[in-house]
């Protein structure tokens, strides 16, 4: 039987006006191609900036706990329902992959660490295609151990940054000293990453070799 995984849908808005709810294509192609099936997570609120109460969390918790893992695509904004399922996901030792505003998530599961980046000290981190900057990773990360590189170029999408990684601990860093990569040691897999391994899997091995890992890890997952 195929691992189901989860992906946040994240609001958008269409050039018509109509809001909808958005996986990326290449996300859904990802999880198809490692012989999984996506199965897209929505608020089960009308009102996304409202804090869910213990009814509404416990009937969101009850729509995601069998799947086998999950993605926390990027975005501009993260939400209380984002939380609520992040958490589940992390407290359960559930594979979890967080991308850009994913991983500013997960680094603030009980505590806000997000702020604006200052771009008058921070120039390396630029929303263009094409724009890359370098990372150095800490040799003592299960990232290195994905990897096996201390230093890459990664892709810049990111208007943000963390200001600590909360209850996670700090697998890479920028040139110019941005937290880019963090992980929850106590789990299989519970990693977030500044950058979008999405957009460059097809030409860049790290970010292979990332979702490599985190599929290898849910396909091994037996679920409590």
């Amino acid at each position: 039987m195929k691992k189901r995984v989860g992906v946040v849908l994240r609001p958008n808005t269409l050039k018509s006006g109509k809001s909808v709810y958005t996986v990326l294509e290449s996300i859904q192609k990802i999880i198809i191609e490692n012989e999984c099936i996506p199965i897209s997570i929505t608020p089960n609120v009308i009102d996304i900036n409202k804090k869910l109460n213990d009814n509404e969390k416990e009937e969101l918790i009850n729509e995601i706990k069998n799947l086998d893992g999950v993605i926390l695509q990027g975005g501009d904004h993260f939400y209380d329902y984002d939380r609520v399922i992040a958490k589940y996901f992390i407290e359960n030792n559930i594979p979890t992959l967080g991308i850009c505003l994913g991983m500013q998530l997960l680094a603030s599961l009980y505590e806000d660490n997000l702020i604006l980046i200052d771009k008058s000290k921070y120039n390396e981190h630029k929303l263009e295609d094409g724009t890359t900057h370098k990372i150095k990773i800490d040799k003592n990360s299960k990232l290195y151990k994905i990897l096996n590189v201390e230093e890459t170029n990664v892709n810049t999408y990111h208007k943000e940054m963390i200001t600590n990684p909360g209850i996670f601990s700090v697998s890479a860093i920028s040139s110019d000293n941005i937290i880019e990569a963090i992980e929850y040691n106590k789990n299989d897999f519970a990693i977030g990453v500044q950058w979008h391994p999405e957009k460059d899997i097809d030409t860049n091995i790290e970010s292979k070799k990332i979702f490599e890992e985190f599929f290898k890890t849910i396909k091994s997952y037996k679920r409590l």
